[in-house]
């Protein structure tokens, strides 16, 4: 009991996390601003659109790209907080994420949603990724905390045509989208999205993500009138499927005991199950801090790609991690088998981690 007590208080805080002030001007927070966004070193931004298609300062349409996409946001309009990838705000490690992978030869962005997110429930923000005529429809909140009408389009549509008007020239052949929380349900609808629009001979298979990461994923629990009263959770499944058949890889990560919070979490073992899935250790922290457990799937995440896969001490396949190669991650996907942290949870440090097997959830 005294373990819900404790994910029911600490909720709404540990799904609002990551985020710093004081990197976009206030401007940003009062004009419906989302979208994909470039990042360089220090928090650089450059919004993309079709003035950056064929290059900039922060994107190179040949390279290797990262697309990040956050998760709820709660209040955070109000404090004029986004996400960034070098936070100095919170427990975080003092290290620019972006710049680890633009030394690895990347291009490192961020699909922005956070004013819709902005909602204190957090199934109003998650209603948004699916219909743009939900409970709150599509308003979005300012800097002063007052709401406004939204678009017609829900957020993976909006963020879709962002997308493709940003990646409209690239002719690279690696795309990977992590998404964090309740990013992690736009980050597979978006690639299912793109999927189709390829079999459609709309868009080049280029432009289709190979890999998507997921984050501490969070699903509400209950069937959703949006969904025909199906629970997210096992439309979730559906696509993620229908992506394992088309040979896109899909990793995921838990860090925290919030995305299976039996109020409103569905832990979604089944999609685990057949997925390549690891579960991490954050004993460094606190049980009862709950959003730095949370967010710790991102910098761990992040900050992964510049050192080798983690061992595994019971198998000769490579460990999970963002420097895991696509194919390492499809060999897990081919098993219902999952890692679990046995050493290094005690530190942030990620050269002491090790892993081992388990059966399926």
């Amino acid at each position: 009991m005294k373990k819900v007590v404790i994910l029911f208080t600490g909720l709404l805080f540990a799904l609002n996390v990551m985020a710093q002030s004081g990197v976009f001007p206030q401007q940003t927070f009062d004009e419906l601003s989302y979208g994909l966004y470039w990042f360089g070193s220090d928090n650089q931004y450059e919004k993309a659109g079709e003035e950056t298609q064929n290059g900039s300062a922060f994107f190179d349409p040949s390279k290797p790209t990262l697309i990040f996409i956050h998760g709820w946001q709660p209040f955070n309009m109000a404090k004029q907080k986004r996400f960034v990838f070098h936070n100095t705000d919170g427990d975080y490690p003092d290290i620019d994420l972006a710049n680890l992978w633009i030394t690895q030869g990347y291009n490192v962005g961020v699909l922005y949603w956070d004013q819709f997110a902005d909602e204190g429930n957090v199934r109003s923000a998650e209603a948004k990724i699916w219909t743009a005529t939900g409970k709150h429809d599509m308003r979005w909140r300012d800097s002063h905390g007052t709401y406004h009408e939204g678009p017609d389009k829900n957020v993976t549509e909006l963020l879709l045509a962002e997308y493709l008007t940003g990646m409209a020239h690239y002719t690279g052949n690696d795309i990977r989208i992590a998404g964090h929380s309740l990013g992690n349900q736009l980050a597979l609808r978006l690639t299912e999205a793109l999927a189709k629009l390829s079999d459609q001979g709309k868009i080049d298979a280029s432009l289709v993500p190979q890999r998507v990461s997921l984050l501490d994923a969070f699903y509400s629990n209950l069937p959703q009138i949006y969904l025909n009263f199906r629970w997210v959770g096992a439309v979730i499944r559906d696509i993620a499927k229908d992506l394992k058949s088309r040979g896109v890889a899909i990793d995921s990560y838990r860090t925290s005991l919030v995305t299976s919070n039996p109020l409103v979490g569905d832990e979604n073992r089944k999609l685990m199950n057949n997925i390549a899935f690891a579960e991490l250790k954050t004993q460094f922290f606190e049980q009862v801090q709950i959003a730095e457990k949370h967010s710790a799937s991102i910098w761990l995440y992040l900050w992964s790609i510049i050192y080798p896969t983690p061992p595994v001490t019971d198998n000769t396949l490579a460990g999970l991690s963002a420097a895991s190669t696509n194919d390492e991650v499809k060999q897990w996907m081919q098993t219902s088998d999952h890692l679990i942290q046995v050493e290094g949870g005690t530190t942030k440090e990620l050269q002491d981690n090790v892993y081992e097997t388990a059966p399926a959830l």
